[in-house]
């Protein structure tokens, strides 16, 4: 299905309500533009990091450095296992 938007003064479209509510598109929703020879698309782009902040219940304080060097490692490990 395709749709028609007009551009206004700014260089602004308004996305149809059907694909805002389809593809949950919200305010502050990145999307991204994909340009080819001689048209273009849009996708959604995937989200950032920040916006999955508060997302996952934790308990205390968390050790971003420990956490990631133990990644690391596990990391290494699993690679030597396949060798």
């Amino acid at each position: 299905m395709s749709e028609i938007v007009k551009v206004s003064s700014k260089g602004q479209i308004t996305l149809p309500a059907r694909l805002r509510k389809r593809f949950n598109i919200k305010p502050g929703t990145y999307l991204r533009f994909i340009e080819g020879e001689n048209d273009f698309r849009v996708t959604l782009a995937p989200q950032r990091i920040a916006s999955l902040r508060g997302k996952v219940a934790v308990s205390g304080p968390q050790d971003f450095k420990k956490a990631r060097h133990a990644a690391m490692e596990e990391r290494i490990n699993a690679k030597g296992t396949r060798d």
